[in-house]
């Protein structure tokens, strides 16, 4: 037997209607501000009966704000579906509200209503070029904040950077920060609970870190990473640029991860020596990375791309330097 499953993302087929009678039950909205709904131009699926093989998902456009009210619940077999009824009369089945995200409370709705507005106007000190352009919302209290350089930010990263801003005064230095955070391969992240600020430079083989505890120290750690389907057993590592070289310490303790690969790294405090040779470096050429190991030696490219973009973080963690003290080890960062 051939059983087929109907999923409609645009016909609404036969659907039931009833008399919208909201009294005594607890009213919700479809969050027109849902990012998911936005991007896909659907809700969530939903079901016009109570039987998986009746699949809807409700077109953004149509349904956005649009209120409605849980009815009974409803059994067929194992299984239980809890009952809709639209504003517009429409019934639709549901059958776990608590991982349906785009179908909201509206007294919660509302409250997320006042935090947009409250997103919506805000600004970085004497930034006055960039505005909010957007605000859209993710599940429970996650919001996503589009600046008008078109830079992204969820709530927590708009929280710390707020923080820091009052710190790093100059407009300049803090354009400075929010230039190097809005590139693809450098990451800002915060924590309001340890209130901890980190910015991240990931690339292949060499990752910067910027630690910053309660905008008042910061650390700045290297990492350097080899990877190899068997492990090599790195005991210390090489960089070279035509003739130009920096030599790392010798017999180096790197950890190990397995998985597909096997991921040799090894942490240090960023110190001068470092960053002299890597401004010494040219950006418009690939460099090598020897990691001298046990077992035989591996070279790897390091791309113009990536030395550019290390140089960045070097440039910010300069610029970090005069509003923050530097730690002298990981234990006072945490």
């Amino acid at each position: 037997m051939l059983v087929l499953t109907c999923i409609s993302f645009d016909s609404l087929g036969a659907v039931k209607k009833e008399k919208y009678n909201p009294e005594g039950k607890e009213v919700f909205i479809f969050n027109e501000y849902n990012s998911s709904a936005i991007g896909s131009k659907v809700y969530g699926g939903l079901y016009t009966s109570p039987n998986i093989n009746s699949l809807y998902y409700p077109p953004y456009k149509k349904y956005k704000g649009m209120e409605g009210y849980l009815d009974k619940e409803v059994k067929v077999g194992r299984d239980t579906y809890q009952k809709i009824i639209l504003k517009n009369g429409e019934v639709f089945y549901l059958s776990d509200l608590k991982y349906y995200y785009g179908f909201e409370s509206l007294k919660n709705y509302k409250k997320r209503l006042e935090q947009i507005e409250k997103f919506k106007n805000i600004k970085f000190p004497n930034i006055d070029e960039l505005s909010v352009t957007e605000v859209v919302t993710e599940s429970k209290d996650i919001y996503i904040i589009t600046f008008s350089n078109g830079q992204k930010l969820y709530n927590e990263q708009l929280e710390g950077l707020l923080q820091l801003s009052k710190k790093i005064t100059d407009a300049n230095d803090f354009r400075q920060l929010l230039n190097a955070i809005n590139t693809k391969n450098i990451h800002f992240s915060y924590d309001p609970i340890d209130d901890l600020a980190e910015i991240k430079l990931d690339s292949d083989y060499l990752k910067i870190y910027i630690s910053i505890l309660k905008e008042r120290v910061y650390l700045t750690t290297v990492q350097v990473i080899c990877s190899s389907y068997d492990g090599i057993s790195v005991k210390n590592f090489k960089i070279y640029q035509s003739g130009n070289t920096y030599n790392s310490p010798s017999d180096l303790t790197f950890k190990r991860e397995y998985g597909s690969y096997v991921y040799e790294w090894y942490n240090f405090i960023l110190n001068n020596e470092f960053i002299s040779y890597i401004n010494s470096l040219d950006d418009t050429q690939d460099a090598i990375i020897r990691f001298y190991g046990l077992k035989r030696n591996r070279d790897d490219n390091i791309y113009s791309k990536s030395i550019s973009e290390i140089k960045n973080m070097l440039a910010l963690n300069k610029t970090l330097a005069k509003y923050l003290e530097f730690a002298n080890d990981n234990e006072t960062i945490k």
